[in-house]
């Protein structure tokens, strides 16, 4: 890749704190002095529209505006939906002069309104009006304490590899629009699929500055190179920046680029942004995309909380935590019961602006991840596109479960698999996992510690007498799943010694299986898997 690399840059990782907000703000790697290529505006990029020509850094403080500082939201400014266009409109014409259009959404009959007064406002409404508050989003970063030390393994330029991706995907995706909300997508060497953008907030005026995570979650899906391969690099991009080069952004922008996005066309996008803050526009906007068929994928946040950012959190948004590559969930991602799925999100190779490369890590990664999926599936059945839902199921039913048994907030239904979504209707397919060794610590209920080991029919037979082994600090033991239908799982719950839970030796689980009745194994590689556990201090 030395014809074009100039620089190989990790993320690093900085939280910028803010007050009133649980979501970090990113920041651009240092570029290398030795590049020298100047990055271009995207192939169609449109200029910003003059309702929404203001930038984050210009909004002033209303001090007067204690409602919306109290709730952390954008002082000075309002949502608003109406009942209809008409309705819209005429409120418009009353209000010109006595208040700033900031931006309109007529997919949804909504307006973002600025004031100095919020007197000013009330005075114009006539109480048919649904009124919201803005929240400020942001591209999140992970804090750097929450990324585990030493107990998870980087992806680096193995994605598709690590997503059971074994043959050639060049063509995957074919056909696809997929819509990416973020900084915007710059060109890239890695990529050559057509991309579209539509700047809703005005790209940087010196093109150096211009923050590449947009650029980095497009790789992820139409990557075409050995250093930063995507998942469906057949795929087209629709660029939407609604977040500027401090990665800023906001919900109405979030609404706006959803309902932007639909109207073009886009059947998935993506969202690797989020707002601490539930939004009623935002939630309309989803609404609107769902019953256009489109789906939309969003990262659940790199804060290490039980809450997942929104729009992640919102109904009918998949969310998606992140992994490293061998389905370990990092302490930084958010987790919730809604949580869809899990994908890497550990320095993961990514392309960055003036063809540079980054170790992507936290949860955006992630989401372009089962975009990309997603993108596949859709394109797996020729030239008759399968609709993002029925291609959504697809990924969702072939997850790889990983971590708790089950579905669990950390991991959701478990980790995504490209090569099993993709191979599907395959008839003899045999493949036995161990999908994970999952540590139960003592409780008030059972006092000692247990170990559960979770066996995974990831191929498309029925597997029938698979030998199980496993050994732990107590010894080994022989086990044996009698029957197991396709995606389904056994698990085997076993005590461990309660001496081993005050000891500072690392617990080290062993635990493999082995097909019988004559079977060959389609996936050797993950008939073993080998995992310590070290107990917490207290």
């Amino acid at each position: 890749m030395a014809r074009y690399r100039t620089a190989f840059w990790v993320v690093g990782f900085c939280l910028t704190a803010v007050a009133g907000y649980w979501l970090a703000r990113s920041a651009a790697p240092v570029r290398s002095a030795k590049v020298a290529e100047a990055v271009v505006a995207p192939a169609g990029a449109s200029e910003p529209e003059e309702e929404v020509a203001f930038r984050h850094g210009d909004r002033p403080v209303f001090r007067s505006d204690v409602e919306a500082l109290k709730a952390g939201a954008l002082p000075g400014q309002r949502g608003l939906v109406f009942k209809d266009g008409e309705a819209l409109d005429r409120f418009v014409a009353k209000a010109s002069g006595r208040l700033r259009i900031l931006g309109r959404i007529d997919g949804l009959h909504a307006l973002q309104v600025g004031f100095l007064n919020p007197d000013d406002l009330a005075g114009l409404l006539d109480g048919t009006e649904d009124q919201s508050m803005i929240y400020p989003a942001y591209v999140p970063n992970p804090k750097p304490a929450m990324v585990q030390s030493g107990a998870v393994v980087a992806v680096g330029n193995q994605l598709l590899s690590v997503l059971g991706i074994n043959s050639d995907n060049s063509n995957w995706g074919k056909g696809v629009l997929v819509a990416i909300l973020d900084t915007g997508v710059s060109p890239n060497q890695a990529f050559g699929s057509a991309i579209t953008s539509l700047n809703l907030v005005p790209l940087p005026a010196n093109l150096a500055d211009w923050n590449g995570h947009g650029t980095a979650v497009a790789s992820l899906i139409i990557g075409r190179d050995t250093l930063t391969p995507g998942v469906a690099p057949g795929a087209d991009i629709l660029s939407v920046r609604i977040a500027d080069d401090l990665g800023q952004s906001d919900t109405m922008l979030i609404a706006r680029g959803i309902v932007s996005a639909v109207d073009a066309g886009a059947a998935i996008i993506n969202i690797s942004l989020g707002s601490s803050s539930d939004s009623p526009i935002v939630r309309n906007a989803i609404d609107y995309a769902n019953k256009a068929g489109v789906a939309i994928v969003a990262s659940a946040g790199n804060d290490g909380l039980g809450q997942l950012a929104f729009p992640a959190g919102n109904a009918g948004v998949i969310a998606v935590g992140a992994v490293d590559a061998v389905g370990t969930s990092m302490a930084f991602s958010n987790s919730g019961n809604t949580l869809a799925a899990a994908a890497p999100g550990y320095l993961v190779n990514a392309a960055w602006t003036g063809d540079q490369a980054v170790g992507f890590t936290g949860t955006s990664a992630s989401a372009p991840i089962m975009v990309g999926a997603i993108a596949a599936a859709m394109s797996s059945g020729g030239a008759t596109l399968l609709s993002a839902g029925d291609a959504m199921n697809l990924v969702l039913t072939h997850l790889n479960d990983v971590g708790a048994p089950g579905t669990d907030a950390a991991t959701g239904g478990g980790m995504v698999d490209v090569g099993r979504v993709m191979q599907a209707s395959t008839s003899g397919i045999y493949d036995a996992a161990v999908a994970s060794n999952w540590v139960i610590p003592p409780s008030a209920d059972v006092p000692y510690p247990q170990l559960q080991v979770v066996i995974q029919n990831r191929g498309t037979e029925m597997l029938v007498n698979v030998g199980v082994q496993v050994t732990t600090p107590g010894g080994t033991v022989p086990l044996n799943v009698t029957t197991l239908m396709p995606n389904a799982v056994q698990t085997f719950t076993l005590p461990l010694p309660s001496s081993s839970w005050t000891s500072a030796t690392p617990l080290k689980f062993d635990s493999s299986v082995w097909l019988g009745g004559g079977q060959t194994d389609a996936n050797p590689s993950n008939n073993r898997r080998i995992d310590s556990y070290v107990p917490p201090a207290n």
